[in-house]
This record gives structure tokens, C-alpha cells and sequence, in this order.
């Protein structure tokens, strides 16, 4: 039986009902499987990812279907073979789930996992008042964090982890200055956390408002023609390739963290002579990236808040959310 504080019977669930429309949708509480903890949500943040799926351009498996992936809330009841003593912690959801056999789950690059779950794409999302993970993926966040901090940075802390993720693996020289192309919700935090990694992060980004956010947090404004031995771009825009690329000097890596569908012209022979590394940096890997980065969240939470909107829209209004996406400058983030 599994150990519980006060679980409603019932929640709010965010689902997708048609391609473009999200019901607000009362839905039963779940109840923690085994190695399981029901986490009651208090904070979801919104990426290109979301707006995605609600356009159904990466279709789901099923309709309705629950949005959402970054996000988390307070654990308020355990399944059989989780130590009670985790209800009430502060948790952020690691939304990505690995099969933990496969080939790459064994060498440690799960974010490879052929077979992972992905909340709220290939598995019901986050945008729910309580969800039921697995407990390894139900990370606690660490102390020194007061309870309002905790219970809203964890909109901002899954995708934090992938700007992480990120720089661990194009590796730059140490306090280098990299190139960060895009300064929306990804883009923004990788300047965060290359600041706080001693790198020097330069910025180009067309959205005069987000191009402020990352100055302000302490980004240089980019140069047209300054090269970098490191490129990391951030927004998946087909427009922002070719300069991106161009921006890479000699040997360089260009790191792509941004994604889009569509073809992107290459020359091969740039590449060569230019002897220039292209790369692409899905996500993060289980459970290093996570548990090296809350680790240092403490240092980072308040500028993690100052990143997003200052208040969060409800659930009711989550159409709205996703409407405002596109042109905000800051984390757009949902609660109960």
C-alpha cells in the first residue's frame, strides 16, 4: 500500500482534445505504482515542444491527451518499495524515462534510449495537479531553497539541465567566449549557465526584448563577423543555420541544441577545409546531468525565477499560455 499525506480523489488534468485545442479536464488522482511517488504539481513551464504537440505537429499516441514536460511539485504519496520518507519533499520530474537495458542506457548516454518515455509526447505529461513518475525521476531539490522558490523554480530546472547537458558536451576552453545563437527560454538559460561555468556567453538574437533578458543577465551583444571556437545554437530557426556555421572558426565545434525539420544547405567542402566539428546535443543523460545540476541550483535560483513570468497562468487559461509563448520574453510557466 502506498504512503500518502492528503491526495485529493480527484484532479485537474490540461489535455489535448483536438489538434489546437486543450480542455481543462477533471481526471481521477493516480496512485503510485511500485517505485513510484505521486507528485502534487505546483509549477509547469511551457517550450516549443508543447506548442508542438497541441498543433499536432508531433502527433501523441492517443486523444485526450496530458501535456506538458518541465515542471514539478511536492511528492504526496509513495508506491510500495519508495522510502516514506520522501513525502513532502520538493521535486523536480526528470520527464525523459530510459529503458535502463538497452545499449545506451548501459554506456551511460540514455538520452539515446531508443525506447524512453517522454512525458507529455509519448507518455501523459506534467499539466496535472498530481502525476505518478518513477522515483528515480522525481529528483528532491537540494536545501537552502524556501518552500515559494522551490515550488516555482522547478518550471525552469528540466530545461536548465539540458543548457548543462550542453556545454558539458561540446566541452569549450575554459573561459572562453561562445557564440549562443537565440536568447529565447533555451537559449537564455545556456547563457546562465555559461556565465556561472566562468564562460563568456555572446549572444545573437532578432527579438529585441529577449535580446535585452540575456544582455541583462550579463551577456555580450554579438559582432557580426567575430568567429568562435565554439557555436552553440539554441533556437532551431532554418534562418539561423547559415550564420551560425559561418560564425565557427577553424577547427571549431557548432553545437546544436535547437531543432527543425526542414533541409539545411551544407558545404561540404567548408567543412573540411574549415575542419569544423557539427554536433547535436539532445536533452541530458540519467541521472548524472540532473543530480550534478541541482547540485548547483541553489547558487542559480533566483535568477532562474527572475527568467521567467512573474506569475503564472492557471490552468483554466492554458490556451492562453500557449498563445503567449511565441512572443514572450520570458519562461511561460502554468499552476494549478
Amino acid at each position: 500500500m502506498p504512503t500518502t499525506s492528503a491526495a485529493p480523489a480527484t484532479t485537474v488534468a490540461v489535455r489535448l482534445t483536438a489538434p489546437g485545442r486543450l480542455d481543462p479536464t477533471p481526471v481521477a488522482t493516480p496512485g503510485p505504482g511500485p517505485g513510484e511517488v505521486l507528485v502534487g504539481i505546483t509549477a509547469v513551464g511551457l517550450c516549443g515542444t508543447d506548442l508542438a504537440v497541441r498543433s499536432g505537429a508531433r502527433p501523441v499516441p492517443a486523444l485526450p491527451w496530458t501535456v506538458g514536460h518541465e515542471g514539478g511539485g511536492r511528492v504526496l504519496a509513495v508506491g510500495a518499495g519508495v522510502d516514506p520518507g520522501r513525502v513532502g519533499e520538493v521535486v523536480a520530474v526528470e520527464p525523459n524515462i530510459a529503458c535502463g537495458r538497452c545499449r545506451f542506457c548501459r554506456a551511460g548516454r540514455t538520452s539515446a534510449c531508443p525506447d524512453r518515455a517522454a512525458l507529455g509526447v509519448t507518455a501523459p505529461g506534467l499539466l496535472a495537479g498530481a502525476v505518478a513518475v518513477p522515483a528515480g525521476y522525481a529528483h528532491a531539490l537540494p536545501a537552502g531553497l524556501d518552500a515559494a522558490t522551490a515550488e516555482r523554480v522547478v518550471a525552469c530546472v528540466e530545461p536548465w539541465v539540458v543548457t548543462r547537458a550542453a556545454l558539458r558536451r561540446a566541452a569549450p576552453e575554459p573561459g572562453s567566449r561562445c557564440l549562443v545563437v537565440g536568447a529565447g527560454s533555451q537559449g537564455t538559460l545556456l547563457c546562465l549557465t555559461l556565465l556561472a561555468a566562468g564562460y563568456v556567453p555572446v549572444v545573437a538574437e532578432p527579438h529585441p526584448g529577449r535580446r535585452r533578458r540575456a544582455l541583462e543577465l550579463g551577456a555580450r551583444e554579438h559582432v557580426p563577423g567575430e568567429v568562435f571556437a565554439t557555436v552553440f545554437e539554441t533556437s532551431g530557426a532554418p534562418a539561423a543555420w547559415p550564420a551560425a556555421l559561418a560564425a565557427v572558426d577553424r577547427a571549431g565545434t557548432l553545437l546544436l541544441v535547437g531543432q527543425h525539420d526542414g533541409p539545411s544547405p551544407v558545404n561540404t567542402h567548408d567543412l573540411v577545409q574549415r575542419q569544423v566539428t557539427v554536433a547535436g546535443s539532445l536533452i541530458y543523460d540519467h541521472p548524472g546531468d540532473f543530480a550534478a545540476a541541482l547540485a548547483g541550483l541553489p547558487a542559480v535560483a533566483d535568477t532562474l525565477l527572475g527568467l521567467m513570468e512573474p506569475q503564472p497562468y492557471p490552468f483554466a487559461r492554458a490556451g492562453a499560455a500557449f498563445d503567449a509563448v511565441p512572443a514572450a520574453d520570458r519562461k511561460v510557466w502554468l499552476a494549478p
